[in-house]
């Protein structure tokens, strides 16, 4: 499932990855412009589900309908985990390539009102996945702070 990349990791880590992380960012496309919102998901039976506001007007329903190809990515680094240097990792990512679609309408009760959500399953169809080893990137840390000249044209 998934797919080889540099220093990646095998079908178990990714699963691993994928159960352990709580949020991404969901990809969709609206018309013409791309549109990336960070969501929370829950990972069972290789798909993905997320639960997003069941509003008829909701951005994200409306992208759907008109195109579920979706990718989602997760990531981790180690400006949020310092840890992971001393595993020996700088950062590692996954983005996952499917279907969106919805499956359900869930009522809950928050306080003292009823809201309604609208649960979504990425079906995952393929899962690109990068580990990045601390012999590659340990020269590259905060690089953009060290060189800002690397941003001007």
């Amino acid at each position: 499932m998934p797919t080889p990349g540099v220093g990646s990791m095998s079908k178990s880590e990714v699963i691993d990855f994928i159960k352990k992380s709580k949020a991404g960012v969901l990809c969709l496309i609206d018309e013409d412009r791309p549109y990336a919102v960070p969501l929370e998901h829950f990972y069972h039976n290789n798909c993905l589900y997320f639960a997003v506001s069941a509003r008829e007007d909701s951005r994200k329903l409306r992208c759907i309908r008109k195109n579920n190809r979706a990718c989602y990515v997760i990531y981790e680094s180690r400006r949020e985990k310092p840890e992971m240097v001393k595993e020996g990792r700088m950062c590692r990512s996954i983005i996952v390539e499917g279907k969106i679609i919805p499956v359900a309408v869930k009522e809950i009760d928050v306080g003292n009102r009823k809201v309604k959500l609208q649960i979504l399953k990425l079906e995952m169809e393929k899962i690109g996945n990068w580990v990045c080893p601390l012999e590659e990137c340990d020269m590259r840390p905060h690089i953009l702070e060290r060189r800002p000249d690397l941003l001007k044209p």
